[in-house]
């Protein structure tokens, strides 16, 4: 290959399943059918796809004209497909077995629609670790494709050449992607390339697309013509694969599209990792499963829709702070576990170290209700509703705060707190405080039979409020979940307190309504909105998107402040409620209440 430049030319596309129609014809237009109607017109010219199986299955149904015309260019063999994870996901995260499937599963998809087996596959964002080589060369990849900046942190000296890379005695070939001129036209391309394989990913305009796309290959058709060129190849990955002989070899760190960012650096979010979590603990579940391989393979497809979602490794708003992402992904964990789940299932209490942590956490389970609690704060982080697949504690901080909102977290103010809506948001908590959802509660009692967990947090010295002792204990039972709080003032002197058991619960943020009862009657307001009441007993929220009532009852009346919780952008994420509690306790007094949550169908859920 020297003095030679062997240009590849590439496209790859993913369409998450939850995107719209609208979405999806914005890709169509602008990244989709240019590329593949143009390079139909040039025959000459050859190109490697990769598009994720969701969107593979979308143009199958909704474009079947390119879909045709796709296959019309595998035939003649003027187009590569690339194999790799059919939902997309990320490969270094997922278990041996999913890997596998997943791959397996975009494999078998190719070769029965285009009647050809790929070479090679895509990594999603680029995600590596080096233990991937064995897995891909198992499933029959002999290559696959990383960043040219994940070439130079290997120290290749030779950066337009692909390498060999092993991995307990496996080998693939690994090509480098030079996205530095992705957005340049065929000119510069051939002009900037020094002679090697160059692996392109060409990038149109996106509000003039066909256009742009013509133009680079009708320039590329033209320096092919010309015959002074000869020093240009256009070739494809599974050429260069097939001919390349003897080639340096190389071992890539841990990266992915961020570079001199560790791809599992995301899962420090609390929201990620509970996530990650969550998608071991049902594939466990999963394992498990015995004599049905039907449900057991329904069960794990539904699994692998969840590892596609970009909320497992792409920061922020992009990633995890997608509400649609996140959502969609527990709706696919909760379809799997609906699967697997035998006719005649038990409510149960479970303890498991759930968050990989290497603390316990507690699962109450009862035929529609999924309930996680965890120590620190001794707070919900995960109410499931199964009939509707679910999560009313999806929810996302924001990329300020370091812990994610759950429910009944538990905060200790000055008595003569007031709460305060400025401008449509929550004020927040001035003068002496204290939080409690951080501090670690002591476990006093977990009755399996009875579905009841008890947790303690005992007073300590040097804390604002520190004599107060706080006992709650959890209680499942037919769709209710109910806690009981005991408050204990265990120190000297009067304490007059204000006591906010926090709630944020993650809804539709569509078609919500808020109904509020106190002793004179009950207050209708629709959901989003922001406030506060005084004298409350219940509040429901009423679901219209999963056709559901979600409600809290207060044995004793409180105060309530309500807002929603919005992104950076200004998009819904969650509701967060705060009933105010005073109390007033001399030494040795005690406080209790009784807070009850149901979650139950309403009506049928709307077709949106």
């Amino acid at each position: 290959m020297s003095g030679k430049i062997s240009l590849i030319l590439g496209a790859h596309a993913h369409l998450m399943p939850p995107a719209g129609e609208d979405e999806f014809e914005v890709l169509y237009k602008r990244r989709l059918k240019p590329f593949i109607a143009t390079l139909n017109k040039f025959p000459k010219i050859q190109a490697a796809l990769h598009y994720s199986g969701p969107l593979f299955s979308r143009l199958e149904q909704k474009k079947p004209e390119l879909f045709m015309l796709i296959k019309d260019l595998v035939a003649r063999k003027q187009l590569e497909l690339l194999g790799g994870g059919f939902y997309e996901p990320p490969m270094f995260l997922l278990p041996l077995t999913d890997k596998i499937g997943q791959i397996e599963m975009l494999t078998t998809y190719l070769r029965q629609n285009f009647g050809r087996k790929p070479q090679g596959c895509w990594l999603a964002h680029c995600g590596w670790e080096q233990s991937l080589v064995g897995v891909l060369a198992s499933c029959g990849m002999a290559y696959t494709f990383l960043s040219e900046a994940q070439f130079a942190a290997a120290g290749c000296t030779i950066p337009h050449t692909p390498v060999f890379t092993e991995d307990q005695g496996k080998i693939i070939m690994v090509f480098p992607v030079f996205s530095s001129l992705a957005g340049q036209d065929a000119g510069a391309i051939l002009r900037d390339a020094p002679p090697g394989v160059t692996t392109v990913f060409p990038e149109f305009p996106e509000d003039r697309g066909e256009e742009a796309a013509l133009a680079f290959f009708g320039e590329l058709a033209s320096l092919m013509a010309d015959k002074s060129r000869d020093s240009l190849e256009l070739t494809t990955p599974g050429k260069v694969y097939r001919n390349c002989g003897s080639l340096p070899r190389a071992y890539f760190y841990s990266s992915g599209e961020v570079p001199g960012v560790q791809p599992r650096s995301l899962l420090i979010r609390p929201e990620a990792n509970d996530l990650y979590a969550r998608i071991f603990f049902t594939h466990n579940m999963i394992n498990q499963l015995r004599g049905d391989k039907s449900r057991k393979r329904a069960a794990r497809e539904e699994l692998w829709k969840a590892q596609g979602t970009e909320a497992l490794y792409r920061p922020n708003f992009q990633g995890i702070g997608s509400f649609a992402g996140r959502k969609y992904a527990y709706r696919s964990i909760l379809a799997a576990e609906r699967i697997i789940r035998e006719k005649d299932f038990k409510p149960s209490l479970v303890t498991i170290d759930f968050n990989l942590n290497r603390t316990p956490e507690y699962l109450f389970q009862d035929k529609n209700i999924n309930c996680y609690v965890r120590t620190r704060g001794a707070a919900v982080f995960e109410l499931d509703y199964l009939p509707r697949g679910w999560n009313y504690l999806d929810t996302f901080a924001g990329p300020d705060e370091t812990d994610r909102r759950c429910a009944f977290m538990d905060r200790l103010l000055g008595g003569d707190f007031v709460p305060v809506i400025r401008n449509g948001v929550f004020d927040g908590f001035s003068g002496e405080s204290r939080f409690c959802g951080n501090e670690e509660y002591t476990v006093s009692q977990v009755d399996r039979q009875k579905l009841k967990a008890a947790f303690v947090l005992s007073p300590r010295k040097g804390v604002p409020f520190g004599s107060i002792e706080i006992q709650k204990a959890y209680h499942l039972e037919k769709n209710l979940l109910h806690l009981s709080y005991t408050l204990r003032n265990r120190g000297d002197d009067r304490m007059v307190l204000c006591f906010i058991p926090q709630v944020d619960l993650s809804f539709a943020g569509e078609g919500e309504q808020l109904l509020f009862r106190r002793s004179q009657g009950e207050e209708e307001i629709p959901g989003g909105k922001s406030g506060i009441l005084r004298r409350v007993l219940a509040l429901e929220e009423r679901d219209a998107r999963n056709g559901a009532s979600l409600s809290l009852n207060f044995q004793l009346p409180c105060d309530l402040c309500y807002y929603p919780v919005v992104s950076g952008e200004g998009a819904y994420q969650s509701s967060c409620f705060l009933p105010v509690f005073q109390l007033f306790l001399n030494p040795g007094d005690q406080w209790e209440n009784r807070i009850t949550l149901t979650v139950s169908a309403r009506t049928r859920p709307s077709k949106n």
